[in-house]
């Protein structure tokens, strides 16, 4: 008589059933609960929903009338009455792009698809009609009211909300112009720079960035705004040792320290670097959509493996290190560093104090030369007692002014200290 199977055993030997045979790369994930606390509104959509995991909220649902006139402009415009070729290639797509996804996609094929379809062609339409004017219906109203684009652009640097960027690289391949500026990297490049941090980072990621490597609309972002600092840091020697992170002070204490800073229009956007005393920092610009645009970057680094350098946590965790007051913004802002689009110095602080908390920072720390430098530099005898004249005696025209002025008394005491030995000595040996 053969025993009985505890039902736990077969609900366990299911789902190792269910197991795929090889481990999937999702690139798509949700964000963890450590990073998303407190800052929900960061990381979820304002009006659109792209992909699976915003899909079904009812306030979102809105802007799918503007998904099927998209879509209507576009095969008008092709001068093709069906969508029919489209959502076979996207069903050809239907099993790779849902491994894409950290989580089981809750959506039968024939929405998968849709989805794909509706929110791939979204998004193409949308950077094409920002880079071709004449492309724009005049009723068209994301560009008839700026504070919908913006919204719109938002939305759409979410880790949460993507999809794989081979369906958009696919839907954009079908329906490609003779225009050399009908390419897809180059209108992400124009739709991104009103937001970019960096002023001059467009311009210099000239480099060709392979679409083939690329996870998604963010991680294209990603690419163009991190490449050229990733060719840098590549070529620094590597340590032959894991080093603790060493701590760095604050800007208003780095220049009580003695050290400068300087705004280095010629460098990378995150190539931050020391040199004989002055700390060179590329300028950047804090507006209301840097801290979601930075939370969301840190989010898809989150999910690299340990190996792979994590460009805009280190950068933020850096300037989040220098950053601790209100009076460090003024220093920075000051020195042309900072350009502050909110307005308020303290509030700048806000932004990058909140960054700096529940962030992981690369093991080989892309800032860790820089760090070593400037303690070294702070820890000199030298500099301290520099230092500490330019905080206590040069620091105002009043203090320098009495700092001379005590220097002239020493001298004077000295001279007349001097002369009395001389006085004292010349009769004696007379």
């Amino acid at each position: 008589m053969s025993e009985t199977i505890d039902h736990v055993s077969i609900h366990i030997d299911n789902i190792l059933l269910q197991l795929p045979s090889s481990p999937s790369k999702p690139t798509i994930y949700r964000v963890d609960e450590d990073l998303r606390h407190g800052s929900e509104k960061l990381y979820d959509p304002k009006i659109l929903s792209i992909g699976p995991f915003h899909h079904k909220k009812d306030y979102l649902h809105k802007m799918q009338h503007h998904k099927f006139k998209y879509l209507n402009c576009l095969l008008k415009r092709r001068r093709e009455s069906s969508v029919d070729k489209y959502v076979k290639a996207m069903r050809l797509l239907d099993e790779k792009a849902r491994k894409c996804y950290a989580e089981t996609v809750d959506l039968s094929s024939d929405e998968f698809v849709e989805m794909m379809v509706l929110d791939g062609f979204f998004i193409i339409e949308l950077i094409r009609k920002y880079g071709f004017d004449e492309l724009r219906e005049n009723d068209d109203t994301i560009f008839q009211y700026e504070q919908i684009l913006s919204q719109l652009r938002h939305d759409l640097m979410l880790v949460e909300n993507q999809v794989p960027f081979f369906v958009l690289d696919q839907l954009f391949n079908m329906t490609k112009t003779g225009d050399p500026d009908d390419d897809i990297v180059f209108l992400v490049r124009l739709f991104i720079d009103d937001i970019c941090p960096w002023p001059e980072a467009n311009s210099q990621a000239s480099e060709k960035i392979s679409v083939s490597e690329t996870d998604h609309l963010l991680g294209l972002v990603y690419t163009i705004w991190c490449s050229s600092f990733a060719r840098i840091t590549a070529n620094r020697p590597v340590k032959l040792k894991e080093e603790k992170i060493m701590a760095i002070s604050s800007t208003s204490e780095l220049n009580e320290a003695g050290i400068k800073f300087g705004k280095d229009t010629k460098s990378n956007c995150l190539d931050i670097k020391f040199i004989k005393g002055v700390m060179k920092i590329p300028g950047f610009s804090v507006s209301d959509e840097t801290e979601s645009i930075f939370r969301n970057l840190i989010a898809y680094e989150h999910f690299f493996i340990d190996n792979h350098p994590k460009y805009v946590t280190d950068y933020a965790f850096f300037l989040h290190c220098l950053i601790n007051s209100s009076k460090d913004v003024e220093i920075l802002r000051r020195h042309g560093i900072v350009t502050n689009l909110l307005g308020d110095d303290e509030m700048v602080y806000h932004v990058f104090n909140l960054l700096g908390r529940n962030i992981l920072v690369s093991p080989d720390f892309c800032y860790a030369g820089v760090y070593e430098k400037v303690n070294g530099h702070c820890g000199h005898r030298r500099n301290r007692w520099m230092a500490i004249l330019r905080r206590d005696y040069f620091n105002t025209p009043w203090s320098f002014m009495k700092f001379c002025g005590a220097v002239l008394v020493l001298l004077f005491t000295a001279t007349q200290a001097v002369f009395g030995v001389l006085a004292y000595v010349k009769p004696k040996s007379a």
